[in-house]
């Protein structure tokens, strides 16, 4: 039964809703390496601000910001390649780039944070793409932006409601925040024993210091510490810790490629329950953990690859379309042409090679070709050197790192649960189809 709220809904134009819309389409600003974090379109996705990576000089700031300043709670929507795509800011000094409008709702209509899901509604979503042109790339231009109609109830109704909705998006973002942290920790161990060599540093230049002490000041047990050599030996890599060794990737590991199998089968596709995964999988991903695939294939479709379904664990590679993206498959896994699979079957484990991954991307991406857009071919990827460490330190290493990524693993099921009970909830709430009333703001992920 749908609430009485849905009653007292009242239709206004985007134009009559908002107090401001800022512009800055046409404008094209001078970006530099610090400063002032510039927003752009390409990192607008799913509802939130994605990292600022390009920035205008603070002395720029003035005179670029012409057309007016944005505010804490202000939604910006992109709408441009691509369309439609909206973020909530926050209390960040920042610039505003092409492609991007700037929405502040109008006081006692509108409650800005109700905005930021009305926006992402399929009503509103259809509008703008009813209102858009182009061929090529789809824009909206500002007089039709300013015609979409918004259904909005009384505005202690929009507060609530974004208050259920925002509660979801807040535990997502705690998730994801703390997986960031957790594959930090997990990235500067990997750095400190097998890239700097801190223990093998640290006990070559002990000078009388206890074994406890350099232990207690590299974070680790005096049991691991003493698993280390003291001393270093020349290798083709340079020096290394004595008694590790030189290798190539592809005598540490299996290597796979994929395929497609032809998508006007039926057979290939129709039904089927196999994960199989592109580079795309990998491009929206939060953590180096891929838990799902968008599409899946038949048994006929995993039987028309070469190399079938690859087993939990495997680390994917991007290979092209970009070169760089890493995931540890949490699934039986069939991939597309587009990757360099690992399944660690020899001496060195998942965790260890993908985070050597990250080590090595700069030597990856040298050896990628192409005119129309970089690729490397698993023949040059195969000879890439590493050292590999003793055995006992390797299980060391697994030890430490496995309860980060089981976590990891972990808050990427809640975050894939929190998201799917939101997206369920979006339309009902903002329909009036559910009472806001009746929502246990505590209790979200069982609805």
């Amino acid at each position: 039964m749908q609430s009485d709220n849905l009653t007292k809904n009242k239709s206004y134009t985007l134009e009559e809703s908002v107090s401001h819309l800022i512009d800055y389409r046409g404008k094209t600003p001078k970006k530099t390496n610090s400063g002032i974090p510039l927003v752009t379109a390409k990192i607008v996705k799913k509802g939130r601000l994605e990292p600022y990576n390009e920035f205008i000089g603070e002395d720029n700031y003035d005179s670029w910001m012409i057309r007016g300043i944005p505010k804490k709670g202000d939604i910006v929507l992109t709408v441009e390649a691509p369309l439609g795509e909206v973020a909530q800011l926050d209390d960040t000094k920042i610039a505003l780039a092409q492609r991007i409008v700037t929405l502040r709702g109008k006081k006692n209509i509108l409650n800005n944070d109700y905005l930021l899901y009305l926006l992402q509604s399929r009503e509103v979503q259809s509008q703008l793409e009813a209102r858009s042109s182009g061929s090529t790339v789809k824009g909206i231009k500002q007089s039709e932006l300013r015609k979409v109609v918004l259904n909005l109830p009384p505005l202690v109704t929009q507060k609530k409601i974004a208050n259920i909705l925002s509660t979801l998006d807040d535990k997502i973002e705690l998730n994801r925040k703390m997986n960031q942290t957790l594959e930090e920790m997990a990235q500067a161990l990997f750095k400190s024993w097998f890239v700097d060599f801190d223990p093998v540093n640290a006990l070559k230049n002990r000078d009388g210091e206890d074994l406890e002490t350099i232990a207690s000041n590299l974070g680790i047990s005096k049991e691991v510490l003493e698993l280390f050599p003291s001393e270093f030996e020349e290798s083709e890599l340079g020096m290394i810790p004595k008694g590790w060794r030189v290798s190539t990737i592809e005598d540490e590991v299996s290597i796979y490629g994929g395929a497609t199998p032809s998508t006007k089968e039926d057979k290939y596709w129709l039904g089927g329950k196999n994960h199989w995964a592109t580079p795309r999988d990998l491009s929206g991903l939060n953590s180096k953990v891929l838990i799902d695939s968008s599409r899946k294939i038949t048994d006929d479709g995993v039987n028309k690859i070469s190399s079938k379904q690859l087993p939990t664990g495997t680390i994917l590679l991007s290979s092209r379309a970009p070169v760089g993206y890493i995931a540890y498959s949490t699934v039986p896994i069939s991939i597309n042409q587009g990757f360099i699979a690992m399944v660690c079957n020899k001496q060195l484990s998942n965790y260890f090679v993908m985070y050597w991954l990250d080590i090595a991307m700069s030597e990856i991406k040298n050896r990628a070709i192409g005119t129309t857009f970089a690729e490397i071919s698993k023949s040059s990827f195969r000879p890439i050197k590493l050292v590999v460490p003793t055995q006992e330190i390797l299980f060391k290493f697994n030890n430490q790192v496995q309860p980060m990524v089981d976590k990891i693993i972990k808050n990427e099921n809640e975050i894939k649960t929190l998201q799917k009970t939101r997206d369920t909830l979006l339309p009902k709430l903002l329909s009036g189809e559910l009472d806001v009333s009746r929502i246990d703001t505590d209790n979200l992920e069982d609805n």
